[in-house]
């Protein structure tokens, strides 16, 4: 793993590479098109001179002679010549005793000779060269200037990661505070919005986990204590040489009570490992759908068991389409918890029923049921609480809650409020989580 220092170095050093590449690249390009343009409009300039000498001057023995009469060498700094027009290169630039020269030939009209106009261009050069010494002291400059805007900008761009690094290696079990996003650029507060979701998964792991440890630790005391005691006794009666078929029938009583011991130790093996896959799912990819589709198709076969149990079970979806992102799994431990638990407290011939709705800043699932309604003084979503009529191990809310806020979704568990016995299960998803953040 890289660390703060590492990763600030390495990024302002791509910056300053970059930015420099960049710098010198436009330095070459720029300085290209300059050299460029000069020298081609010297080269044009001699070809319009020698094309308005061949007009004005036609060939004839000792032309040479008018030319001089012109003083093109004072006046344009030019020298003429006539010359055969065999093996000549239209355009030739030449470096002669350390000056650079450009000569241009053109084709004297019905002759075999050629016009050759020469300019002296170090001056042009001389020019250019210092052009380049500002183009190269340009571009030091600029680099500097690069070497510091990097470092401002590295230093502007790592602080916060590395305000995140920091909260990160103060973290401990016992110190897990969420990231102040709002101390954060604007740039960085959907990443610090990520690690605040992360830590509160890894919060909810750890609080439910130390839950379950110290509950079932609780939980399976009992059971085994009863059946170390019950087994003693029965041992003591054994050494009693009582007849065998005495001994069975007056210990029948202490071989049910220790299968059902054994049955409950069983169930909450079970739950615990629904627990740990719970935890798995935690990381579940969120899938994009449309969950009213999904309630649907999942009702349909709550259905059948309910029927299956001689009780009614009707849905009812007025929104016909509602698509947000959700992770599958976890949404149907919770679901899934809210209906069984609805169908098991429902007496025979009883209603449960599954509704949508909205409010202002929530989608809303509802499962109600016509059972005795529920103690709402009692925290159910503890671990291994459970009530009077319940035989399970008391998990299923306490996972349901587990998921819940790992998801981010709320849920809620209360009694019917219009006159009729029986609870009422909410899921509840904010729409500022479920549908702007995805």
């Amino acid at each position: 793993m890289l660390s703060k220092r590492s990763l600030g170095s390495s990024f302002f050093i791509e910056i300053v590479v970059v930015m420099t590449a960049m710098l010198i690249a436009v330095m070459i390009f720029i300085s290209y098109m300059l050299s460029s343009y000069i020298n081609n409009n010297i080269e044009r300039t001699l070809q319009k001179q020698a094309v308005t000498i061949v007009q004005y001057f036609p060939y004839k023995e000792n032309l040479i002679k008018d030319f001089d009469s012109l003083n093109l060498k004072k006046l344009f700094d030019i020298e003429v010549s006539i010359e055969n027009s065999t093996n000549q290169i239209p355009v030739r630039r030449l470096f002669i005793d350390n000056n650079y020269y450009l000569k241009v030939t053109y084709p004297y009209p019905n002759s075999n000779k050629v016009i050759i106009l020469t300019k002296n261009i170090s001056n042009e050069k001389d020019i250019l060269i210092n052009i380049y010494l500002v183009m190269l002291f340009v571009t030091l400059v600029g680099f500097l200037f690069i070497i510091y805007f990097a470092s401002k900008l590295s230093k502007q761009i790592m602080q916060p990661l590395h305000t995140i690094t920091n909260k990160f290696d103060k973290m401990s079990d016992s110190l897990l505070n969420p990231i102040k996003t709002e101390q954060l650029p604007p740039e960085f507060k959907q990443l610090g919005d990520a690690f605040n979701d992360l830590i509160k998964k890894i919060k909810t792991s750890i609080k439910y986990r130390k839950e379950l440890y110290v509950g079932t630790a609780h939980e399976l005391k009992t059971p085994l204590a009863v059946m170390r005691l019950k087994n003693q006794i029965t041992l003591m009666k054994y050494k009693r040489k009582y007849n065998p078929k005495e001994f069975l029938l007056e210990n029948k009583e202490t071989m049910e009570q220790n299968i059902k011991s054994i049955d409950t130790l069983n169930s909450m093996i079970h739950n615990i490992l629904e627990y740990g896959r719970a935890e798995g799912q935690q990381f579940e990819k969120t899938q994009r759908f449309n969950i009213i589709r999904f309630l649907a198709q999942k009702c349909e076969e709550y259905e059948l068991l309910a029927h299956s149990q001689n009780r009614d079970f009707i849905y009812n979806f007025d929104i016909e389409r509602f698509v947000i992102s959700i992770q599958p799994l976890l949404f149907m431990h919770i679901f899934q918890n809210f209906v069984q638990n609805a169908l098991k407290f429902t007496p025979e011939n009883g209603l449960v029923k599954v509704t949508v709705r909205t409010d202002e800043i929530n989608f809303i699932i509802e499962i109600i049921d016509e059972g005795k309604g529920i103690d709402e003084s009692e925290n159910l979503f503890a671990p291994f609480k459970r009530s009077t009529e319940s035989t399970g191990a008391g998990l299923g809310l306490f996972l349901a809650q587990n998921a819940a806020e790992s998801m981010g979704v709320t849920i809620s568990l209360k009694n019917r409020t219009d006159n009729t016995q029986g609870a009422i299960a909410s899921i509840i998803f904010p729409f500022e989580r479920f549908l702007h953040n995805h």
